[in-house]
C-alpha cells in the first residue's frame, strides 16, 4: 500500500522524530509513506479568517500535487486534515470557484481534480491497517491506564472518525481505557502565540481531570496536541506532569520497538514503562 504524506509545519526541528516514528509503524504493516513533494503550510484557521479563497487554492495546490503523483493525501495534524479537507468539500461542491482555482494551479502545471481520497491518520490506521492486523502484531502488552484525547479539530465541526477507535487501540496494545469529564476540552494550542495564559488554563483544566479519573497516560493522535500536553504541563503549574503518547508511539510499543525506536526517549515528561 502506498499513500503520500502530508508533513505540513508539524514535523520540523525535533518533531521530525514523530514522522519517523509513523513511517517505522506504518513499514510493519506494508505501507509507504512518500512524502508529498510541493507541498506547503495549510495556513491553519489564520488565512481562512482573511481570505476563505486564499485557503482554498493553497489547498488546492497540496491536494493537487498529490493527484499529479497519483497518490491519496495522509494528514496527521489534526488542524491541517480540517483546513484542507474544508478546501476539498468547497471545490467538490462549486465548479464556478474549482474552475477559479483550476486558472491559478495551472500556472505551475497543477490541476484540481478531486479523485483522491483525503485521510487523516486515524482512521486510515482503523479502516485501512484495521484492528485484526494491529491485534496479530502486537508482541507487547502494555497494562496502563490510558487517558484517550482525540482532539477538536478531530472532532468539530464535523465528525470524521467514530467514537471508540483510541479506545479499540488501547484495548488491543493491552491497555485500559480511561474515560475523564474534559475529553472533549480544546487542549488551546493554537491559542499559545496569542493568549498562552488561556492555552495554560485548558492544559491544566484537562490534565487535572485525566488525574482525577486515575489515568496514567495520555494518549493523542495529533502531533499538536501532544506537544501541548508535553511541554506545557511544567508552566501550566500542574503538580504531578502526566506523561502523554502520541498515537503511533504507542502502537510502536506494542509492536516491540525500543524505546528510542518508539520516540518515547525525546519526551520532556518522562514516560516510564
Amino acid at each position: 500500500m502506498r499513500i503520500g504524506f502530508y508533513r505540513g509545519c508539524c514535523f520540523q526541528g525535533l518533531d521530525f522524530v514523530l514522522l519517523d516514528v509513523i513511517k517505522r509503524v506504518f513499514s510493519v504493516f506494508g505501507v509507504e509513506l512518500p512524502e508529498v513533494r510541493k507541498t506547503i503550510c495549510c495556513g491553519g484557521n489564520v488565512i481562512d479568517e482573511e481570505s476563505r479563497f486564499l485557503s482554498t487554492i493553497i489547498n488546492a495546490r497540496n491536494i493537487a500535487a498529490a493527484e499529479k503523483e497519483n497518490l491519496d493525501l495522509l494528514i496527521s495534524c489534526n488542524t491541517c486534515f480540517m483546513v484542507i479537507n474544508r478546501a476539498k468539500k468547497l471545490l467538490d461542491n462549486n465548479d464556478e470557484t474549482k474552475e477559479k482555482v483550476n486558472k491559478i494551479l495551472k500556472e505551475e502545471n497543477l490541476l484540481y481534480k478531486g479523485e483522491r481520497k483525503i485521510w487523516h491518520l486515524l482512521p486510515f490506521i482503523v479502516e485501512k491497517i484495521g484492528f485484526e492486523k494491529l491485534s496479530k502484531k502486537t508482541k507487547v502488552k502494555l497494562p496502563y491506564r490510558f487517558a484517550p484525547y482525540y482532539g477538536c479539530h478531530l472532532k468539530y465541526p464535523e465528525k470524521i472518525v467514530k467514537d471508540g477507535s483510541i479506545e479499540r487501540i488501547i484495548e488491543l496494545c493491552g491497555g485500559t481505557q480511561i474515560h475523564y469529564q474534559e475529553e472533549d476540552t480544546c487542549c488551546g494550542y493554537h491559542s499559545i502565540y496569542t493568549d498562552k495564559a488561556t492555552s495554560l488554563k485548558k492544559i491544566k483544566r484537562i490534565v487535572d481531570s485525566i488525574k482525577e479519573a486515575e489515568a496514567e497516560f495520555i494518549v493523542t493522535p495529533c502531533p499538536l496536541c501532544f506537544k501541548g500536553f508535553d511541554m506545557l504541563q511544567k508552566e501550566a503549574k500542574v503538580k504531578t506532569a502526566i506523561p502523554v503518547l502520541f498515537l503511533p508511539e504507542l502502537i510502536a510499543l506494542s509492536l516491540g520497538f525500543s524505546h528510542k525506536d518508539s520516540g518515547i526517549t525525546y519526551h520532556k515528561i518522562p514516560v516510564k514503562l
